[in-house]
């Protein structure tokens, strides 16, 4: 008879532990709870309308409400430093600054409070890949025009460090002509009126910075080595001959606090998978003035890698400039 109980209490505790572990993975279900997903800029933004239009069908998938938050401020570093120093509890994601970061890395005389390596990342989702543009009213035809002004050419931008500012600095060091900057703008979108304008000469931004002003200015060159989708005819700037340039991008990328758990991250990676290889988001995104277009983050970290050196390579040309 003591056998039996000593068996029964055997089965009962082995049942009772069971029904822990059980309990255990249920409460561990993710997500639970509403996930925020934050955007370095101010609403209203390029990437802000990407964000809110993931948010919106990520929510189907997720079952919970995706809430888009604006931590705006110091070109993007503020909103990137807030996500570093989130929860990692996979219920804070959202889109650093990276470009602006590594040039804080390699080029900046401040250098970034936080490690932008250790970023958590989940999928890039697109890359803001930039036009240089100059008012439709100036001579400049191509990018060689502009070695013959003479003069340093005025371009507006959002502030030293921002895409903005290097990328004209390249291009400029690159073809041979110089630059200065009326810093300021609150945003690329505001930087394209102050080239329609004729306030300056000329502004960087990707197509859905200055299409509200497309038919006031002139894009000279796209800053990759494939054809724009929207501006076809606009030359690359592999096609002058700075191909090294193409990196100087903008990449979208959705991360999570340095220590998100791995399983989560998954469990995000594939739902923004699914989503942007939809036809339906496609279109929107093209529709809209984004080429949506996934990356692991074994090559987005090589990417970076690559645009790190490119920086590096344009450091005695930048300290110039400044």
């Amino acid at each position: 008879m003591k056998r039996m109980k000593s068996g029964w209490t055997v089965v009962l505790f082995a049942m009772i532990v069971f029904l822990m572990h059980s309990g255990g993975e249920l409460q561990a279900a993710y997500p639970e709870k509403p996930i925020t997903l934050m955007v370095p800029f101010e609403a209203g933004g390029g990437v802000d309308g990407f964000a809110r239009a993931l948010a919106s069908r990520m929510e189907k998938d997720l079952g919970v409400p995706v809430v888009v938050s604006n931590e705006k401020g110091s070109g993007g570093r503020r909103g990137s430093i807030a996500l570093f120093k989130s929860a990692p509890d996979g219920y804070t994601i959202g889109f650093p600054h990276i470009a602006t970061l590594i040039y804080d890395d390699t080029l900046g005389e401040t250098k970034s409070p936080v490690d932008y390596s250790k970023y958590a990342v989940i999928l890039r989702v697109d890359t803001a890949t930039f036009f240089m543009y100059v008012d439709k009213k100036q001579p400049f035809k191509s990018v060689k025009d502009m070695k013959s002004a003479g003069q340093a050419l005025k371009f507006a931008s959002t502030g030293i460090g921002t895409p903005s500012w290097l990328i004209p600095s390249a291009v400029g060091s690159a073809a041979g002509f110089k630059t200065s900057f009326v810093s300021g703008h609150k945003n690329l979108a505001e930087a394209a009126l102050a080239v329609a304008r004729g306030d300056v000469v000329g502004g960087t931004g990707s197509y859905t910075h200055f299409r509200g002003v497309i038919d006031d200015v002139r894009p000279l060159v796209y800053m990759s080595d494939k054809k724009s989708y929207h501006l076809p005819d606009v030359p690359t700037i592999a096609d002058l001959g700075f191909g090294k340039l193409s990196t100087l991008g903008v990449p979208w990328v959705i991360v999570g606090p340095p220590g998100t758990p791995e399983d989560k991250l998954e469990k995000l990676r594939g739902v923004l998978r699914k989503i942007i290889q939809q036809d339906e988001f496609k279109k929107w995104g093209l529709e809209n003035g984004y080429e949506p277009d996934t990356m692991p983050p074994d090559v987005f970290w090589k990417k970076m890698g690559e645009l790190k050196e490119v920086y590096l390579g344009l450091k005695p040309q930048m300290q110039e400039k400044k």
